[in-house]
């Protein structure tokens, strides 16, 4: 059966925004979740495979490398077709971010780049939530610029697994560093960079430098061992305040910006 490529104009124009999953036909597994309208469904298989009539459908933080591409190259290679679930349609933006957030939640091991947009507000346990919402949220010091990086801490955990005897901060630090799709030279115009899980800032570092990463594509950066410890304390374990988890903020890079 011949892989289907787009939707006709027609479809289009009644759907609206919709919520989708792209499945793997050799194991039956959910892959990738994502949200769109017209054509986007079959954007990711038309990008994997290269330019598709002339458009770069890479999404902005995606490369060659990124797991979503290979498992597509890989079904393609074994003869057979990814498979395309609408999982609701007929909605509007702000409805589907709320869908394919819950829905990110509810499928582990995607190869999404990035968390769904309410992913703040996603699956977690009620301590976490009482720790997260009693915390103190930090204030804007003057003429300070920093970034911001979200993590998880499936991130971590694999980089405990892979370093056992790297200590909890350490971990922490290489998880928060390595490595990201950024522009260098605006990078550097920001001093420190705070490590951010479910909300708390858990590392600050001051930035030495930023550099290409192993692959080429990507930047990493290098910790000042000389951080001002008065700002390290004014952030160390505080939440981050609410501008910074709207919705619509699915990129885990953050700059700091004015009230």
């Amino acid at each position: 059966m011949l892989e289907q490529e787009y939707f006709t104009k027609e479809v289009c124009d009644k759907i609206n925004y919709y919520v989708y999953r792209l499945i793997d036909p050799r194991n039956g597994q959910t892959f990738y979740v994502g949200k769109g309208k017209d054509n986007r469904v079959f954007a990711h298989i038309n990008g994997a495979l290269k330019d598709y009539n002339g458009v770069n459908y890479l999404e902005e933080d995606e490369d060659d490398e990124s797991s979503k591409i290979k498992i597509i190259r890989n079904i393609k290679n074994a003869g057979l077709n990814v498979l395309h679930v609408i999982q609701r349609y007929g909605m509007g933006e702000k409805e589907a971010f709320e869908v394919e957030s819950a829905l990110i939640d509810a499928y582990p091991g995607l190869s999404n780049l990035q968390a769904g947009h309410a992913n703040d507000r996603g699956v977690t346990n009620s301590q976490t939530i009482q720790n997260k919402f009693s915390v103190e949220t930090f204030t804007e010091l003057p003429n300070f610029k920093y970034i911001i990086i979200k993590i998880k801490w499936d991130r971590i955990e694999y980089i405990q697994e892979q370093h056992p005897n790297l200590s909890f901060e350490d971990a922490i630090y290489e998880a928060t560093r390595y490595s990201w799709k950024i522009n260098k030279d605006n990078a550097q115009k920001y001093p420190y960079v705070l490590s951010v899980i479910d909300g708390i800032v858990k590392g600050v570092y001051k930035v030495k430098n930023w550099e290409l990463a192993d692959n080429g594509e990507r930047y990493e950066f290098f910790k000042d061992d000389t951080p001002d410890n008065n700002i390290v304390e004014h952030f160390l374990n505080k939440r981050i305040p609410d501008k910074y988890v709207q919705k619509g903020m699915a990129n885990p890079i953050l700059y700091c910006k004015e009230d």
